[in-house]
């Protein structure tokens, strides 16, 4: 975090204390019925917004005639946009002046019957949520040291130990909502597609069955990417074993990857299609959608790649395991290839992704594909 960051939060715990020790929370009944209105705050990455997708559906299921509006970063509005569940979206970015217009909004479009925070560590949110109505504002104290703000706390002890869909199905439970099909949801719209295969055409790509390789993930844990040269390895021994037409995605942030991917292939054929940088989340996803298989480190694009109902192989650090953060509700249709922690583990630094070797991810990608 930076120091405007920390500067920022400190100075909202301060004033918020300060308001809340005059006006402290008064838990009032949360009973939602059809005609309720529930305002939800998931202000993460992409990833953990798309694994707060699932509350959406368990209020939905639950309270069929129900009025679901979102808060969530203005870099995330597309995954709402693609939840057919959300009524009404609300963006959030930093900044005293958005902060101020936003909580102008979000009061003009109550009252609500409940406000939910399921993701985001940002002291923002819980200000505003504190401002439009404290008392029937749910939280997980974990999640914050802005507990005080809210009416209702979800207490979750083993929060670190427990799967992600499952820390935030338990805040839709306190207000009496569940799924028996808890999944994430990204709703791919078919003018999408259309573009999808219009672009990938003027490509001079084919319509044989797609393969997608993620080749990373953000540089803030770049610990959990798998070594570009296990990519190639595993790369040679699709073009020998699989018919597939092999996509390596990944955002702009990716391009030094790509470059040393490259480069273990100077002087060959390269057994891949390159389109890190060169696809929006939107056509991505989409991408995706239409895959046999992604195989993919904890990113995002994992994440999505659940969302959109494609097969994964997921390649989970043990800093961040797989029973937190892996498939979840989805049967054997994916495949997990967890990095085994060390007896002497302390920080991700200690383990490394490069002891997953490429045998071992073709073995569990040859399942999916051929399931």
């Amino acid at each position: 975090m930076s120091l405007i960051s920390r500067l920022s939060a400190a100075g909202y715990r301060t004033l918020f204390r300060a308001l809340a020790k005059r006006c402290p929370p008064q838990a009032r009944p949360i009973r939602l019925g059809p005609d309720s209105r529930v305002l939800v705050f998931t202000c993460a990455g992409i990833g953990d917004t798309l694994t707060d997708s699932v509350v959406f559906k368990a209020l939905r299921e639950t309270y069929p005639g129900i009025h679901l509006g979102a808060v969530v970063h203005r870099r995330r509005r597309l995954l709402l946009e693609h939840n057919p569940h959300v009524e009404r979206i609300f963006l959030f970015h930093k900044g005293p002046l958005t902060f101020w217009r936003l909580q102008k909004e979000l009061c003009a479009a109550g009252p609500w019957d409940a406000i939910l925070h399921l993701r985001g560590n940002d002291p923002e949110p819980r200000c505003l949520s504190y401002l439009v109505d404290p008392d029937v504002t749910v939280s997980v104290p974990n999640m914050t040291h802005l507990d005080w703000l809210c009416g209702h706390h979800v207490d979750q002890p083993d929060w670190d130990t427990t799967h992600g869909v499952e820390q935030t199905l338990r805040i839709a439970r306190y207000v009496g909502a569940d799924t028996p099909e808890p999944h994430l949801i990204y709703a791919v719209r078919d003018d999408e597609r259309a573009r999808l295969e219009e672009k990938l055409r003027a490509l001079g790509i084919g319509p044989k069955r797609r393969l997608i390789l993620q080749l990373g993930g953000g540089r803030r844990a770049a610990w959990r990417d798998w070594p570009v040269v296990r990519y190639a390895e595993l790369l040679r021994l699709i073009a020998e074993n699989l018919d597939a037409e092999v996509f390596v995605l990944g955002g702009k942030d990716q391009e030094e990857r790509l470059m040393e991917l490259e480069r273990l292939f100077a002087g060959g054929a390269r057994p891949y299609h390159d389109v890190v940088g060169q696809f929006s989340l939107a056509e991505s996803a989409a991408l995706l959608a239409g895959a046999g298989a992604l195989v993919s480190t904890d990113t995002g694009i994992m994440h999505l790649g659940f969302a959109v109902n494609t097969r994964v192989v997921a390649l989970i650090h043990c800093n961040n395991p797989s029973n937190r953060v892996g498939p979840y509700g989805y049967g054997d249709r994916h495949r997990i290839v967890q990095l085994t922690r060390p007896a002497n583990y302390q920080t991700p630094a200690d383990a490394s992704m490069a002891d997953i070797s490429a045998d071992t991810v073709f073995e569990k990608l040859r399942e999916v594909w051929l399931s």
